[in-house]
This record gives C-alpha cells, structure tokens and sequence, in this order.
C-alpha cells in the first residue's frame, strides 16, 4: 500500500482557510487564558466595592468610637452604673448594625451588578459570604472571584470591630470600676 501523502496545493482554498480560521483564534485563546489566570473584571468589580464597604465602616466606626468616648466621659461623673451597662448594650447594637449595612452594601452592589437577580438572594448570597460561611449557591463562571472578595471585606472589617471592641470592653470595665468607687466612697445616710 502505497504513503498517502498529503498535497497542500491540491486544496489551497481549505489550507488557506484552516490557517486563517487558526490565526483569529488564537488572540481569543490568550485573551481566555488570560481572563482565566487573572479573571479583571470580577478582581475590579470585587475591589471597588470592597474599598466602598472598608470606607464605609471606618465613617461609621470612627462616629460610633467618638460617640462612645463621649458618653462615657459624661457617665464617669454619675455613679449609674445601669446607664453604663445600657451604652455597652447601645454601642454593641450600632456595631451589629453597621455589618447588617454593609451587608446590604454589598447585596445592592449585586443586585445593580446584575450578578444576582433578586435582592433576597443577594441579601442571602451577600450575608453568606461576609460572614465567611461559604456560598450559598454557586455564581456565575465569569464572577467566580467575587465570593472570597466578600468574604475578605468581611473578615478586615470583623477584625477591624474587634479591635475596637476590646478597646470598649476596657473602657467600659474602667467606667463600671470608677462608678463602684464613687458607691463605696460616699457616705452612708
């Protein structure tokens, strides 16, 4: 049996044609592989509201530290040590409230993403990750780094909350000891 061999000058027009359909794809293969390794518009999309949330809660942890530091001096002055307990209970709360916020920060950056199509889900999608418990549910390929962005926002900004709030427990032992003091100091009628 005889080598088939293949002559190219029998079939210019397929040659041509195959190598010109090769050529086009391979700027669109490197631009795969490159939106593979380095997915930018899920790493931008992420980043931008990543800053926005981290600039978010350093606005409102800086007006719920002044506020604190402010009441506190006041209450040192009054011997109430229910009111001191009531500004923990109050300051706590802001906190609690300031992460549900940025949670919804981060829902509406979804929902007007169109990344998620309703705001239950990307409320639900958006706590999940935060809170760094996972993703619910899986989104879409060409948004697959947005999920560990949520989850990083959420870990700065719960260690950022707790390092204020060692800082409030303190306070807050510094307040009830000095309204002890002033107790067992005044005299008995």
């Amino acid at each position: 049996m005889a080598d088939a061999k293949f002559d190219s000058d029998s079939l210019p027009g397929v040659v041509s044609t195959a190598a010109s359909d090769l050529s086009s794809l391979r700027p669109s293969l490197v631009e795969n592989a490159l939106t593979e390794a380095l997915p930018l518009p899920d790493i931008m999309f992420g980043g931008a509201v990543l800053v926005a949330v981290i600039m978010f809660h350093a606005f409102w942890i800086r007006i719920i530290t002044s506020s604190y530091l402010k009441r506190s001096k006041s209450l040192k002055s009054r011997a109430s040590l229910w009111r001191a307990d009531l500004l923990f209970i109050v300051t706590i709360m802001m906190l609690l409230a300031l992460h549900l916020a940025e949670v919804v920060v981060w829902s509406a950056a979804l929902m007007f993403g169109d990344i998620v199509e309703n705001w239950s889900a990307a409320a639900y999608f958006a706590a999940n990750c935060y809170t760094a418990l996972g993703e619910p549910f899986s989104l879409p390929r060409e948004w697959r780094i947005v999920p560990p962005i949520i989850g990083m926002s959420g870990i700065f900004a719960f260690a950022w909350t707790a390092s204020v709030l060692v800082n409030f427990v303190s306070r807050y032992n510094d307040l009830r000891e000095v309204m002890i003091g002033h107790r067992e100091a005044a005299p008995e009628s």
